[in-house]
């Protein structure tokens, strides 16, 4: 996956939470309109209820994707022995570990 594959996910995420979040705004505001009890208690239940999980579930998914989807890039360079541009797919496997050797 590269850098741009995955921003589009990172962003896609973030969209379907917003958007969801919206929507748990007017059902919380619904059932509050609806309720006998208190609305502002129905509606804090009933919204903090959808939202609190959905940003968590959206955080762990952008987690999940930035993880699978790490240092990833293309680039064209030239190899020796050769005189046109290769397209060469490099991806980080691990992060550098500073042993102190500097």
């Amino acid at each position: 996956m590269n850098s741009y594959k995955e921003s589009l996910l990172v962003g896609l995420i973030r969209i379907m939470a917003n958007v969801l979040m919206i929507g748990a705004l007017f059902l919380a505001m619904y059932n509050a309109a609806h309720s006998y009890g208190s609305g502002i208690l129905i509606f804090c239940a009933w919204f903090f209820g959808l939202t609190i999980p959905m940003w968590i579930l959206a955080w762990y998914l952008i987690k999940w994707v930035r993880k699978h989807g790490q240092a990833t890039a293309e680039s064209y360079i030239v190899l020796p022995g050769s005189d046109k541009p290769c397209l060469v797919r490099w991806r980080l496997i691990e992060d550098a570990k500073d042993d102190g050797t500097r």
